[in-house]
């Protein structure tokens, strides 16, 4: 059990990398109908594919930091793996889905703003190597907080964040869309790069918010591995971002004084 409680984690970590990379691959392909039998069968835009599998990438990440603390198998080699894989699955794959999928949906505006949209998708994906490279270094030990949006939050709002401007296109105005998604998606590689705390999920020492938690972390999982409801996923996100962040700032004192229990 010893060499093989590594592989466990790293299991994990492996399905996070391919989910991404098959992201990356899908989200060119736009509008075109495919047929996934290993995911329930159902026929979705490839777009919409690349967008459920970057929710599978969180879903996976989780597990495997689970896994890893669970059976006390996290090593540097682990730490390194899971860290190239999270760029993948939620720096360069998010980028790609926000490129394409405005593409598709707002032709016309992406056609005369390729230079924004490349400029807005570079920043992003060196805020999220330079996110995942400065935890490796300096954060990795700091217990309970992570300091700045974590890659994994930031690639799960801009899955949601698409799925829903895919299922509501037509209710919302193609003038300004377009402006606020990329402006959104600038400011998702700013805060990964701040200097904010957000709370991670622990053990607390209030049993009825450590039950909130589990259950919602179960729905998050039911729903995310279903491929159904995004709306609950994204009131989860933002529950978590909000809540995650103001918590951050009411305790930042005491966190760089070293005192910061969550």
């Amino acid at each position: 059990m010893s060499k093989t409680k590594y592989a466990i984690p790293n299991f994990f970590t492996s399905l996070n990398f391919l989910m991404g990379t098959f992201a990356i691959v899908l989200a060119p392909l736009g509008e075109t109908k495919l047929l996934m039998p290993l995911f329930g069968g159902a026929e979705r835009t490839a777009l919409e594919w690349s967008a459920w599998l970057i929710v599978y990438s969180v879903l996976l990440d989780k597990l495997d930091g689970f896994f890893a603390k669970r059976l006390n198998a996290s090593s540097a080699f682990g730490a390194e793996f899971d860290s190239l894989a999270d760029l993948v699955a939620f720096g360069l794959a998010p980028a790609m889905l926000i490129f394409h999928g405005v593409r598709v949906l707002y032709h016309d505006w992406a056609q005369t703003h390729i230079v924004l949209q490349l400029v807005v998708l570079a920043l992003y994906t060196l805020c999220s190597a330079w996110r995942l490279a400065r935890y490796n270094v300096a954060q990795s030990d700091l217990k309970g907080w992570f300091v700045g949006m974590p890659t994994t939050l930031s690639g799960g709002w801009i899955a949601l964040v698409w799925l829903l401007l895919w299922k509501y296109r037509d209710q919302l105005d193609p003038a300004t869309i377009p402006w606020a998604v990329y402006g959104f998606h600038f400011l998702l590689g700013a805060l990964m790069i701040s200097s904010f705390y957000i709370s991670k999920l622990v053990s607390r020492k209030s049993r009825f918010f450590n039950w909130f938690q589990v259950v919602n972390i179960l729905i998050g999982y039911g729903c995310g591995l279903a491929m159904v409801f995004p709306e609950v996923l994204f009131v989860q996100i933002i529950l978590y971002t909000g809540v995650g962040f103001a918590w951050g700032i009411i305790k930042r004192r005491s966190i760089q004084q070293g005192l910061g229990g969550v």
